[in-house]
């Protein structure tokens, strides 16, 4: 049922839905995740970035064309070594925590830093961005770019939203190369103009290393709908919990003994216990199964995977930590389902080599 099927005689009366203000302050919470989006609220302080603009310029085209270069190579001076090493150190820190914690990959090179103001308020985001990698290598650490750049999508929506000006990112991230080579200074010069109509935006020709999580802007995105029957219960719509309460069918499962060798169509073996979470599982039921570690809990998980699979549906696996993540995937590539395991941040890759894997398989021999 919805506001608009309920007959209000008393004028002035609005009706609506009982988990409207939960959503509400779902949404809010969601939005207020990971604090301040550096995305659109970039912090340009010497402990949050390595400045790779005062780098040598000897050490640059080896960096941009993604070769793995050593910071001390990019800083060849006592004191600016001393300062991207701290930066360095806090920067592993914090992609360390965002990618245990959150599974997130966050280290970027910036290039190109806008500022501007709305409403009494400075905003200071990246332009361009190209994922990172960042380790330590002995007393120094090495980095090394991978993918293409990209533009920051917030100052797209700002631009949009905030502005009215419309920004052709992929054009203007192509502009950034000039014959196969980096040159950014295009891509600046397009942004300017096409900004040029505010007064308080600016464009700076920096480059900059940094964590560039943007948590809370997903999450808002993905909280715009929340008309679900099990969130509408646990936000008291009556109907709904009573829908999501209601006892299913129990469904049974035969022990091994029991049936056919050849209806034995789980991934990896299972007890009874197991079994019976299973076959509530196929039955489409929502449980909470609570396991000690060391008892079959991802194993189960990776049982549920195949049966859902094989009944032709999609299987969605999230987890508060990446490790849990690796495990599944770990146990999905043991038993030849690499496949199986993509990943939302790695989708081209993971698809591309699952089509690699299938053209190489040889046909099993059955006979």
């Amino acid at each position: 049922m919805t506001p608009g099927d309920v007959d209000v005689a008393e004028p002035g009366v609005q009706a609506v839905h009982a988990a409207t203000a939960e959503r509400a302050r779902l949404r809010a919470e969601a939005a207020e995740l990971g604090g301040p989006s550096p995305l659109t609220a970039y912090r340009d302080v010497a402990a949050g970035g390595i400045d790779i603009s005062r780098a040598h310029p000897g050490s640059l085209p080896q960096f941009i064309t993604g070769r793995s270069t050593l910071l001390s190579n990019l800083f060849r001076d006592e004191v600016g070594l001393r300062g991207a090493r701290l930066a360095a150190d806090r920067i592993t820190a914090k992609n360390t925590e965002l990618r245990t914690v959150r599974g997130l990959d966050a280290v970027h090179l910036a290039v190109g830093l806008c500022t501007w103001r709305i409403g009494g308020v400075d905003y200071a985001a990246p332009m361009l961005l190209r994922p990172l990698a960042i380790r330590r290598h002995y007393a120094d650490y090495e980095l090394k770019l991978h993918g293409q750049f990209f533009l920051n999508p917030e100052l797209v929506r700002i631009a949009r939203d905030h502005f009215g000006i419309s920004i052709d990112d992929a054009r203007l991230a192509a502009l950034a190369y000039q014959n196969g080579v980096f040159a950014p200074q295009p891509a600046i010069d397009m942004l300017r103009a096409a900004t040029s109509s505010v007064d308080t935006f600016s464009v700076q020709p920096r480059m900059m290393v940094s964590t560039f999580a943007d948590v809370g802007t997903a999450m808002a995105r993905d909280a715009h709908d929340l008309d679900h029957p099990m969130l509408n219960a646990l936000a008291g719509h009556a109907a709904d919990r009573e829908r999501v309460s209601a006892p299913g069918p129990q469904p049974s499962a035969a022990g091994p003994d029991d049936r056919a060798p050849a209806s034995d169509n789980l991934l990896l073996d299972a007890d009874n216990d197991q079994e019976q979470v299973l076959a509530r599982i196929a039955a489409g039921h929502s449980l909470t199964v609570s396991t000690l570690p060391g008892t079959g809990g991802t194993q189960t998980v990776i049982n549920a995977i195949g049966e859902l699979v094989r009944a032709g549906k999609r299987v969605l696996v999230v987890s508060p930590r990446r490790s849990t993540l690796d495990g599944v995937r770990h146990r999905l590539s043991g038993i030849g389902l690499d496949g199986f395991a993509v990943s939302p941040a790695s989708v081209r890759r993971d698809l591309v080599r699952a089509i690699g894997r299938n053209e190489k398989a040889a046909a099993p021999k059955l006979a």
